[in-house]
Order: structure tokens, then C-alpha cells, then sequence
């Protein structure tokens, strides 16, 4: 039977997948630590889940019908430990009986002990950045020697967010932004937003559809206006403490993501002089604002609209 949840699915990612299937091909060469990184929303947890699926499966083929399959497929497979995505992951408080889902439980309750029904033991971190600076720690020593018989994952959008002692233990795979026509085909057969800001991503934006409009008219009324540009710097600093449209689940960092993408459309469309040397500048900025630097935004801002002004 010809697998549903098969590596070869994943398109307009190349490279990794030239990693994936020499792995799968010769599963004794896997490193002890695979480390998938690039944009979100382009495939890399997706393409973690089904060759952890095809790894694990006793015919080594992904087969759908095994009990590996079978138990994978609906979230119950006693091999593959997979954390949570959205909260801190700790070292665990106590030693002897360390709470689930914390990295002294990961080594001294679970990956110690032989696996049960596959070759391998697979753990996943869909998000290594949520691993605090304590548990990382306590994870080197297990990357350095792991057991025979598992392999770790780590998903993450920024190589920076990780140490360079825990980049150091394995393999890197980059995913890239996914081309235009290729977006515009997953988002329909996938029925996704595919909103031409977002770039080659598929990660929709978790900001209220309000916001962004009032942000992107702000933007394209703004461009080539030094007035405008200093009310929208202000405006979008005091939206941090003042958000009326968006009170619930208000996320500051989300609304900067939200913001450079849509700069960086309203200025690739527009016919304004030195556009590319604006577009390098933005870049370079929504780099530095991705990785989370707490209080260091204003200053970043007030950088970056004082550059763009020169253009104006």
C-alpha cells in the first residue's frame, strides 16, 4: 500500500531532502542530532513528522499497515516523543521524580531504556528555541554520547537562538522560502490564506485582519513621505501600550513580524528610487527584530525610519 504520510510529499525544499532520503536509505549514518532551521511556515515540521513516521515504521518503508504506522498516526507511538511547542521547556525541579516534558524526565525516564516496538527512539523539539539555558545545558552532555538507539530533532527558525555548543553536535538542514507559483498551489489545495505578503511562507500571521489594514494603509500612505513615516514610527511604538482593535491575545512581536512583511511588499511594489538599498536595509533590520531582544525595539525603529527618511 503506497504510504499517505510520505516524505515525497514535501515540496520546493531540495536541499533537505536530499539530507531526509539518504538518511531513510541508510538509517546507520543518521547523526545523533539533526537540526532543521529556516523561515516558518515552509515545511519543516512536516517533513520532521513523516521521516520520523517512515524511520520508525517496522518495515522501514512507511508502509501505513504496521503497528509503528498505525500508532504514529494517532499520536500513541511509545518511540517517538515529541514536546510541546508553545511553553518554556525546563530541567525539571525535582531529580528524582522530574515532572513530564522536561529534559531530566527526557534522560533519566525515558531515553535510557531500550525502545519498545521500533529500532530507534526519536525525540522531537518543534521548538528548540523554547528549551531555557538550564536545560540546554543538561542536554549537551546527552548530545555528545546519546544512546545507541535514539535521535534527537530540533526545529528552529534562527540558528542563533541555539547555542553554538549545541549547533556543534549536529547537522544542520536548511529549508528556504518557497517560490510564489508554489505558495499559491499548496495555499489552495491546502485552503490557506496566501496573502501576497507573506513572502514564500505558509505561516499565517496571528494578527486580527483589522489591524492589518490600518498597518498596510499606514504603509503605503507613508512611503516617500518623511511627515507620514515619523506618524508611523510613533504610532506603531504606541501601539505596544495601546492597542484598541487588538485587546485579546495581544502579541507586540507578532505585530513587528506583521510589519516588516508588509513593508517589505509595499516597497517592492512601489516605483521609488534606491527600492533594493531600502529593501537590504529592512532586511537587515527585521533580522536583528526576529530574534526577540527584549526593550531593544524603540531603538531599533527609531533606526530604521531615520535610514528610511534619506530616501524620502
Amino acid at each position: 500500500m503506497k504510504s499517505q504520510f510520505s516524505i515525497n510529499e514535501i515540496k520546493g525544499q531540495s536541499i533537505a531532502l536530499q539530507f531526509f532520503e539518504t538518511y531513510l536509505r541508510k538509517p546507520e549514518t543518521i547523526p545523533p542530532l539533526l537540526i532543521l532551521h529556516g523561515p516558518d511556515g515552509v515545511g519543516k515540521w512536516s517533513t520532521a513528522e513523516r521521516f520520523c513516521f517512515q524511520l520508525l515504521c517496522m518495515e522501514g518503508t512507511g508502509c501505513m499497515n504496521c503497528q509503528s504506522c498505525k500508532l504514529f498516526l494517532i499520536q500513541q507511538h511509545p518511540d517517538y516523543i515529541q514536546f510541546p511547542v508553545d511553553s518554556k521547556i525546563p530541567i525539571g525541579q525535582d531529580e528524582k521524580e522530574p515532572a513530564e516534558f522536561t529534559i531530566r524526565w527526557l534522560i533519566k525516564k525515558r531515553i535510557q531504556y531500550q525502545p519498545h516496538l521500533s529500532k530507534y527512539r526519536i525525540v522531537l523539539f518543534p521548538d528548540a528555541s523554547l528549551i531555557n539555558q538550564e536545560a540546554e545545558t543538561s542536554l549537551l552532555k546527552t548530545l555528545e554520547e546519546p544512546p545507541s538507539h535514539t535521535r534527537f530533532i530540533f526545529i528552529v527558525d534562527d540558528l542563533l537562538k541555539l547555542k553554538q555548543t549545541i549547533i556543534s553536535r549536529g547537522i544542520t538542514i536548511p529549508f528556504q522560502f518557497l517560490n510564489r507559483s508554489l505558495v499559491k498551489e499548496l495555499s489552495d489545495t491546502l485552503q490557506l490564506p496566501s496573502d501576497v505578503y507573506l513572502g514564500g511562507s505558509l505561516h499565517p500571521l496571528n494578527v486580527p485582519n483589522e489591524v492589518l489594514d490600518i498597518m498596510e494603509t499606514q504603509i503605503r500612505e507613508s512611503i516617500g513621505d518623511s511627515y507620514r513615516m515619523l506618524e508611523l514610527e510613533l504610532w506603531l511604538k504606541n501601539y505596544k501600550e495601546r492597542h484598541p482593535e487588538w485587546e485579546e491575545n495581544f502579541d507586540y512581536q507578532e505585530l513587528l513580524e506583521s510589519f516588516f512583511l508588509l513593508l517589505i511588499h509595499q516597497y517592492y511594489i512601489s516605483e521609488i528610487k534606491n527600492k533594493y538599498e531600502i529593501l537590504e536595509i529592512i532586511y537587515e533590520h527585521k533580522e536583528i527584530i526576529h530574534r526577540k531582544t527584549p526593550g531593544l525595539e524603540p531603538f531599533l525603529l527609531s533606526n530604521l525610519f531615520s535610514k528610511l527618511s534619506k530616501f524620502d
